[in-house]
């Protein structure tokens, strides 16, 4: 018997009477020590895996995938207010872009209303009309019958003093000024700059409503302006349009017939007409930023191409005709611009 233990425990069986352990899967023996936790019985991760499946079944695997799918199809795009139906479609860019979108407010290049009504409202009593009467610089006869001309002007001063064209009143023999609320004033020429289409008139009055003066090396292509004149005698008309370029040279010719040139003007496709010479060109904010004075056209009428003074340049010729500094008068450079051309 005790050769019969010891044979026994010699073996490594642990059970009595010689009998081999029973095992498990994967070699595990049953009542043997406890797996590790975390791992499989054995160690045999691929092994155990391969046994899950097997007694799970492929089945039971596909539907458990496609059951995921939906919840994170369904559930996760709910959860970030996303209609799944939209992700479906392709539509979840489109929608999440028109979920964050704001109104915005169109304005002009360099600020202000875009509304022209509201220009107009703000500049028409800075405008008034003018009557000339002209004498032809070369009559036919010794009794030349004077000509009628009209235009517009821009009130620059409170004190009377107005800014105009050249070609309008530079040899008039009377000058007629008719404010918005239809007063009269007899006019008187001030000086003229040839050179630059440039006129200041005075008349005798005070409390006027000067415009406001723009800077006109801030213009930029394609910015909202309005034009205000009295195109055909019609007074106080309001067109509007854009800058369509800027810096353009124009030759125009004198009533004696001498090419004068004009530099640094911008073009408008604002409807300009003749009458509107003198008259203001604003930018949205109300300000002026030029002196209509020439337009392009076969017809004599409009063709959608005009032509400002910058009110850098009228001011400044202005400000020295009004200071009496020989910017060029009226009896030291006769001729002005034809009223054919504008």
């Amino acid at each position: 018997m005790m050769d019969g233990d010891e044979g026994t425990r010699g073996s490594g069986w642990d059970n009595a009477g010689g009998v081999p352990p029973q095992q498990g899967p994967h070699g595990a023996p049953v009542g043997g020590p406890a797996p590790v936790p975390g791992q499989p019985p054995g160690g045999d991760w691929k092994a155990w895996c391969r046994d899950k499946v097997k007694n799970v079944g492929w089945g039971k695997v596909i539907v458990a995938g496609v059951i995921g799918a939906l919840i994170v199809l369904v559930l996760f795009p709910a959860a970030f207010g996303v209609n799944p139906y939209d992700i479906i479609r392709g539509r979840v860019k489109s929608g999440a872009s028109s979920q964050n979108q704001k109104v915005t407010t169109v304005v002009s290049p360099v600020g202000g209303s875009t509304d022209v009504a509201v220009v107009a409202r703000n500049v028409t009593g800075s405008i008034v009309n003018i009557d000339v009467r002209l004498t032809p610089q070369q009559p036919t006869t010794t009794t030349a019958t004077p000509t009628i001309g009209s235009g517009s002007g821009v009130i620059y001063r409170q004190n009377g003093y107005i800014i105009t064209n050249n070609h309008l009143v530079g040899t008039a023999q009377t000058i007629t000024v008719t404010t918005k609320d239809n007063k009269k004033y007899n006019g008187v020429r001030v000086g003229t700059d040839p050179a630059n289409d440039i006129a200041v008139v005075k008349i005798n009055a005070t409390g006027l409503d000067p415009m406001a003066v723009g800077n006109s090396d801030a213009l930029v292509v394609g910015q909202l302006v309005v034009a205000i004149g009295s195109p055909l005698g019609f007074q106080q008309t309001v067109t509007s349009g854009i800058i369509s370029a800027l810096d353009r040279s124009v030759a125009t010719q004198s009533d004696s017939g001498q090419t004068v040139a004009l530099d640094g003007l911008i073009q408008t496709d604002a409807p300009i007409n003749p009458g509107n010479s003198g008259g203001a060109l604003c930018d949205a904010a109300s300000r002026l930023i030029g002196i209509n004075s020439v337009i392009a056209t076969q017809t004599g009428g409009s063709e959608g191409i005009a032509f400002a003074i910058p009110s850098n340049t009228a001011t400044r010729v202005a400000d020295g005709i009004i200071a009496g500094s020989p910017v060029g008068r009226a009896d030291q450079v006769p001729g002005f611009l034809s009223m054919v051309h504008f």
